[in-house]
């Protein structure tokens, strides 16, 4: 059920970023339209941060890639929010697993659980070594770490995972305590849930208490479906709702925002709801775009009402942002 604001509601953003931007774009480096813009979040997607394109034989890594990604972001003071795709085609060919299709182009062919949780060990430590800012075995001329790891995609989908719930446990605990051991202040970012549908809910609410104890910051993606079917709230409040059953207090992101109403609109009626931070999928993403009129209104809301604390609704129609040096502004949608 949804909640209806009809009083006021103030949402106090915790410490857990370290940008103080509150937006970002899902980005693609070979996209001049899809790099992401200056001084906010990027989440490249899907990214370069695959085992299959690092680690393409065993023991021989390039970093050619990941390195360019990185190197953009910083000399663009944008926070890379990086997805971890387990998965290699050598590794995985070693114990015969079954191939699978994906939505991306040069990605890997398979899609299962490591065979080998030992060999993906190897190469996620060699991943947060190089960009975790520590000073030993850094990407040369690293100035901004990455800090935060998204681990794995919408796993309830076979496009995205192919394994069990257990399965999908068993990596992104693993995942998680390794990169914590190697990077003590790392964040750790929920698998993005693919909306709150039935059949994502049912599926994370299975999986969701048995993660928790692993994971810094929630994820929920709302993508338009091909009948144009969108929630008004982005999905962040019947999330937020699932948190809480399963007695789950924490931070909640929207790392994939897609809409098919008035984006500033459903943009805010997400920050009511709880979502610290919000990810546009991006100009060029697949799927449903979003109209002329209202991308030029987006990125205008974006750049007069960025950084804010908190956000309080005055009425139906108005809201009042506060920012760091104690100014408001107001904003009527």
């Amino acid at each position: 059920m949804k909640i209806i604001l009809v009083i006021l509601s103030i949402l106090i953003f915790s410490n857990t970023a370290s940008s103080e931007s509150r937006f970002g774009e899902l980005t693609e480096i070979r996209d001049e339209k899809m790099r992401g813009k200056d001084g906010q979040w990027v989440r490249p997607h899907p990214g370069p941060f695959i085992w299959n394109h690092i680690e393409k034989e065993k023991g021989k890594f390039s970093w050619e890639e990941t390195d360019k990604y990185v190197i953009y972001a910083q000399d663009h003071n944008q926070t890379i929010l990086a997805t971890i795709w387990p998965h290699a085609n050598w590794e995985q060919k070693s114990c015969k697993r079954k191939k699978a299709r994906s939505p991306f182009k040069n990605f890997t062919k398979y899609l299962s659980k490591p065979c080998s949780m030992d060999d993906y060990k190897t190469f996620l430590l060699k991943l947060i070594d190089r960009y975790d800012g520590d000073g030993l075995n850094d990407m040369p001329g690293l100035t901004k770490p990455i800090k935060y790891w998204d681990v794995m995609n919408e796993p309830e989908f076979r496009m995205f995972f192919r394994g069990s719930k257990e399965d999908f446990v068993e990596i992104f605990n693993f995942s998680s305590k390794v990169i914590k051991q190697k990077q003590p202040d790392a964040v750790i970012v929920m698998a993005g849930a693919a909306g709150m549908f039935p059949e994502s809910k049912k599926y994370w609410k299975s999986v969701l208490p048995k993660i928790k104890d692993n994971f810094d910051i929630a994820n929920i993606h709302h993508i338009s479906g091909p009948d144009g079917q969108c929630d008004k709230q982005l999905w962040v409040d019947e999330f937020a709702t699932l948190l809480k059953s399963v007695n789950i207090n924490k931070p909640i992101w929207l790392t994939e925002a897609m809409t098919c109403g008035p984006p500033v609109k459903a943009w805010v009626n997400a920050f009511l709801n709880g979502a610290e931070l919000i990810i546009d999928v991006g100009v060029n993403a697949p799927g449903r775009k979003m109209s002329k009129k209202g991308r030029k209104q987006l990125n205008e809301f974006i750049a007069d009402y960025d950084g804010f604390t908190s956000i309080k609704r005055i009425s139906e129609n108005e809201v009042e942002f506060t920012y760091k040096n104690g100014s408001k502004k107001n904003l009527k949608f």
